[in-house]
Formats: structure tokens, sequence, C-alpha cells
């Protein structure tokens, strides 16, 4: 028997990125595939030319198979059951982004993973990219002094293929979470407060809110500056932001395509005008290897060495916070504080 014996539940279109990973290692083996329509999960079973079962319940596939892993691919209103309903079974869980819907949601599966003692692992496969790895080290470095000014935008164009566009906040509650996890990762900060301004522009296709601005607060006397336009109709960014660091002692830059480019000053005493800066170049690889890859490279290391990935959900519990802390304060018009505890209630917003 294989180490990772494995059920995957939701075969949606992000379910290829996983599969192709998954099949080419010799540690892990697929049990079943899971999803309310057969034909989605049997197509996935032919192209990858799987010796698996298919189900339509993910109970009845957890009562029926003795597998050990169980990978969550579904959207984001279904986590919370499928999560605590494998934890409670004896899997370990890996899991799609974002892990949930709501405050009560996120309280209730990491209470599970407590009372369980089993793992939850979340993808967060942007903060797997080359140059964002090495921003994140820089800043670290002390190169460029102290951060203080985090500046992300983000505009693309609407994706209006699937269920997001039916949510309130369609940005804010599907991909946003990748903007704010690699903001944390970048500067290796915790929010602790947002204001947030959600409305929906003119000419967009959603029918909720698609565009925003935001000022978050890390505990590290970081401030974050977000805006977002999902739906944007020309001059696009990368879906991976572009993005803005500024230091006491310098600045790093990165437009989310090619290279990073960062500028620093020596001297302890401040900036003197005239004085020239240092210059450094993190350049975009040859070879760009795929970010989901490394990224389940580590949740299966961690899985096996038994360490704490950055993407567990007792840090991740800090992003999906940023996304929840926002709507309360669009809905409430107001600064929202966020509060993490170690045990329940894990997630408070004040």
């Amino acid at each position: 028997m294989s180490k990772h014996n494995i059920i995957i539940v939701g075969c949606g279109a992000i379910t290829f990125r996983w599969l192709d990973h998954i099949t080419k290692r010799d540690d892990c083996k697929v049990l079943a595939l899971v999803d309310r329509n057969v034909d989605n999960a049997i197509n996935y079973r032919d192209r990858y030319g799987l010796n698996c079962n298919i189900y339509t319940s993910e109970k009845e596939a957890l009562e029926k198979e003795k597998g050990n892993l169980l990978i969550d691919l579904t959207f984001v209103t279904a986590h919370c059951e499928i999560v605590t309903t494998a934890l409670k079974a004896g899997y370990d869980v890996f899991g799609e982004k974002p892990m949930a819907f709501t405050v009560d949601q996120v309280n209730e599966i990491l209470k599970t993973v407590d009372e369980t003692g089993k793992h939850y692992f979340v993808m967060q496969n942007r903060r797997f990219i080359d140059r964002v790895g090495k921003i994140r080290e820089l800043v670290k470095s002390g190169l460029l002094g102290e951060p203080t000014l985090l500046s992300g935008s983000i505009y693309v164009n609407a994706d209006m293929g699937s269920i997001r566009n039916n949510l309130k906040y369609p940005q804010l509650q599907d991909n946003n979470i990748h903007s704010f996890d690699m903001a944390r990762y970048l500067v290796d900060g915790k929010p602790t407060s947002v204001i947030y301004h959600s409305f929906r522009p003119k000419g967009s296709m959603y029918t909720g809110d698609s565009a925003c601005d935001a000022v978050f607060e890390f505990d590290n006397g970081v401030t974050y500056l977000f805006r977002g336009y999902n739906g944007a109709q020309a001059c696009w960014t990368s879906w991976d932001n572009e993005w803005r660091i500024d230091c006491d002692k310098g600045s790093v830059v990165w437009d989310g395509f090619g290279d990073v480019h960062y500028q620093y000053f020596e001297h302890t005493n401040g900036l003197h005008f005239g004085e020239w800066f240092k210059e450094g170049v993190f350049e975009k690889p040859e070879v760009v290897r795929d970010q989901h890859d490394g990224a389940l490279e580590d949740l299966f290391d961690a899985l096996d060495t038994g360490r704490t990935p950055g993407t567990d959900c007792k840090d991740n519990v800090y992003s999906i916070a940023m996304v929840l802390a926002s709507i309360k304060s669009i809905e409430e018009n107001r600064k929202v504080e966020i509060v993490v505890n170690d045990t329940y209630p894990y997630l408070e917003l004040k």
C-alpha cells in the first residue's frame, strides 16, 4: 500500500493541477474520485488512467475506502463540512483556498483539527513563485531596513465561468485571498485590522462588487494598501499582483511578470538627497516552474516529516481572517479589528 492513499473530492477545473503532480509521485495512490457530476470524475479517471472508484458523496467514499489523505477541491461553501467530516474519519486533509466561508466555519474547522489531532493544510501556491520567495528573503535580510509600507494592486479581466459570479463580493470572496496571503508572506506579518471599501464599477459583468480599496495594519508595523479590480477592460496586471515594498533604507518593486528591482542606501543617519543608491535585480528564471508543484512538494514533505508548513490551517487562519474582516468592514462601514486566539474561538472580528 502506498504511503498516501488519497480520496479526491471535487473534479472541477483546478483538479488537473493536483493530479498532474500526484500521479507522478511513487508514494501516492488515488483510491477514489468524488463529484456530484459523475461525468467529471470519469473524465479525470480516464484522462490520467487511474484505477480508482468513483462516488457522488464524500461520506460514502470515506465509509468504503481505506485511505489516509483527503484532498478537497470543492468550492468554498462546501469546505467546512467536507474537511471536518474527513478529519473526524481519521484523514489528514489538503484543500484548495479559501479554507472557509464564515467565521463560524473557520472556528469549527480549527476546533476539529485540535480535537482529532489530524492535519489540515491549505493550498497557497503563490508563495512558491521564485521571485516571491526572493523578495521575502530580501526584506527579512534587513538590507532595505525595516518594512513600513506594502502596496499591492491587481487589475484583471472577469472570469464569468464559475459559481463566483453568484457571490456578493466575487473578487474578495474568491481570488483576493491569494493577494492577502502573498502580502503576509512578503513582509512576514499578521493582520490586526482592516478598513475596506468595495464597489461595483461601471460596465462590470459581475452582479456583485468586483473592485475595492483597502487598508490593512499588520502586527509588525507594516501598513498594507490593496487595490483590486476584477473586470478591468484593459491594461491588465499579472494575476500575481504588482507590488511595492517601502522600507526605511530602500524599496523593492515587482510588476508580477518579470524581474524584481530594488534600491537601497547603506548609511544609518537617514536619507541624504543626492546620494547614489545601490541597486539589485532578481531576474525571472528562464524556466519557470509551476508554483503548484512547489506547493504540493512542500505539503507532502511536511506531512512526511511532521513539520508545520507555512500553509497549515493555524497560520492560514490569518489570511482567511483578512477576507472575512473585509466583508465585515464593508457591511458595517467601519474599521474592523482582527483577533486570532490559540484556543476556541480561534478567530474573532471586533
